[in-house]
């Protein structure tokens, strides 16, 4: 499968295209890695890197990275192979030093759902479903359950895991999976407003936000305020710069 993943570049607006609609944008782990590429050479003045998908699924899973049944195979072998190229898309996308929004707009399942997690922002139409059905091929599900660490409440995340059942939008969205859930009629308008809203802003304002929002899960307030403080400063300092 090539040219699976697309990536344009519109001033403040860096788009990833998940382009296999035929068959429901299943990523493998070669296109995941193109990803985590195209993330850690952004062009500057990039303020938001949206990810969407062609078709009626916005990504039903990862094209298996699994040996063939009968394959000798050791722990690690597996974990370089299975775990750690999923791991790294997730761990990139929420370390890239701007806003990623995910636009959904059906099915995202395990490898799909865990992307829309990482993100930091989601809009998804109410048809959207998100599902995590590794464990229907006896595979615990915690890779994707790491994308959700810190982002979705435990229980919910064990649901997911163990019901493998699909959940709606509305339900995603007290769940903390997505941030926003539109009709599918309003989805553009919607999607462009914020957008342009953030495409706006201050640059350094921007990475501000998401510094702030990838560091201080877990931390304790006064780590918390310091970071405030000193990325306050010099979001703010850049200002004066040069007057």
């Amino acid at each position: 499968m090539s040219d699976v993943v697309t990536f344009a570049h519109d001033g403040a607006i860096f788009d990833v295209r998940l382009g296999d609609a035929a068959h429901g944008n299943l990523i493998s782990n070669d296109e995941g890695d193109r990803i985590v590429a195209e993330l850690a050479r952004l062009p500057a003045g990039v303020r938001l890197v949206r990810i969407r998908s062609n078709g009626p699924a916005f990504c039903t899973g990862r094209v298996s990275p699994m040996p063939p049944p009968g394959s000798r195979v050791s722990g690690q072998q597996l974990k370089t192979a299975v775990a750690e190229p999923a791991l790294r898309v997730y761990e990139a996308l929420r370390n890239v030093p701007v806003p990623v929004l995910a636009v959904v707009e059906g099915a995202a399942d395990g490898y799909g759902c865990a992307l829309v997690v990482a993100c930091d922002l989601a809009i998804a139409t109410t048809f959207a479903t998100f599902r995590v059905p590794e464990m229907d091929r006896g595979i615990p599900p915690l890779l994707v359950m790491t994308a959700m660490t810190g982002r979705v409440p435990a229980k919910t995340i064990a649901h997911l895991a163990l019901s493998r059942e699909p959940i709606g939008a509305d339900a995603a969205l007290v769940a903390g999976i997505v941030s926003a859930v539109v009709p599918s009629a309003e989805l553009e308008a919607y999607v462009d407003r914020q957008c342009t809203s953030i495409a706006g802003a201050p640059l350094e304002s921007v990475r501000a936000i998401k510094e702030f929002l990838r560091a201080t899960p877990g931390l304790p307030f006064p780590a918390v305020a310091a970071l405030a403080a000193n990325l306050t400063g010099t979001a703010l300092a850049n200002r004066f710069i040069g007057s």
